[in-house]
């Protein structure tokens, strides 16, 4: 992202959500996309809410892939991690 995405407010660097428009397929009117990226330490925390655990997190974009350390360009990332209890309640979780 650059200064003038922020300026144009397709980014926001609070939320970390990038917003554009785009068409579904050709010929059709484009609907709003909102993208939100998340930092390592919020993919744990998601995770441990969804009653996982994180055993490691990698680098990885669009063919990529590795077993290394994130890199601050990368668009995506992978997560192993492994269930170790049930989802938390509230704000949307399944209940039981």
């Amino acid at each position: 992202m650059t200064g003038k995405s922020v300026w144009e407010e397709f980014f926001d660097p609070l939320t970390l959500v990038e917003s554009s428009e785009c068409p579904p397929r050709e010929g059709v009117p484009a609907v709003a996309v909102r993208e939100k990226a998340f930092v390592p330490t919020e993919i744990v925390l998601l995770f441990r809410l969804a009653g996982m655990s994180v055993m490691h997190i990698w680098g990885g974009t669009a063919g990529n892939w590795g077993r290394r350390p994130v890199d601050l360009d990368e668009m995506e990332i992978m997560v192993v991690a492994c269930k170790t209890g049930e989802p938390l309640e509230g704000d949307g979780a399944r209940s039981s």
